[in-house]
């Protein structure tokens, strides 16, 4: 009798483990199953003034790895960008900002970005490069878009391709 309960508690341990892996590769399948033709990019803007001044983000933990921000307000946009000149206006009316910082332990830079729609969800692609030399490197990336998409639930895949 209780190598039986042993066995069934063993099995539901193992169901419970294939559930939550599993689940945690659907979101990555999803994301490559929206690139191509599956996916409606988006348009952004404001890409070169926002890439003329160098920027960063600041009242975050300096010592998280990746922070994705959504800032839909000026008063977010003042509170988590610095910039080496004055901030870049932008017109929170029409547009809202997806950003972010991955902090890597060896040298590393952004290589592209894009944004697109798949299965009712905003997809913000960030691809850096890791590069060789031994440096802590906080890699920040930004994007703005329309409002209209803010009713969306935004998925950032933040990554390297080597």
């Amino acid at each position: 009798m209780q190598n039986t309960m042993k066995s069934k508690s063993k099995a539901v341990t193992i169901l419970l483990l294939l559930t939550v892996l599993s689940g945690s590769c659907q979101e990555e399948s999803m994301i490559q199953n929206c690139e191509g033709e599956n996916g409606q990019r988006i348009e952004t803007f404001y890409n070169e003034e926002l890439r003329e001044i160098p920027c960063s983000i600041q009242n975050i933990n300096p010592d998280t790895r990746e922070v994705n921000l959504v800032i839909k307000t000026q008063a977010d946009y003042d509170k988590y960008f610095t910039c080496s000149a004055e901030l870049p206006t932008v017109d929170f009316e029409k547009y809202f900002i997806l950003a972010g910082r991955y902090r890597h332990h060896q040298c590393a830079e952004f290589n592209r970005q894009q944004v697109f729609i798949c299965n009712n969800k905003l997809i913000y692609k960030v691809e850096m490069h890791e590069l060789i030399c031994a440096a802590f490197t906080n890699v920040f990336y930004v994007t703005v878009i329309e409002r209209k998409y803010e009713g969306l639930q935004v998925v950032f895949d933040v990554g390297f391709k080597n």
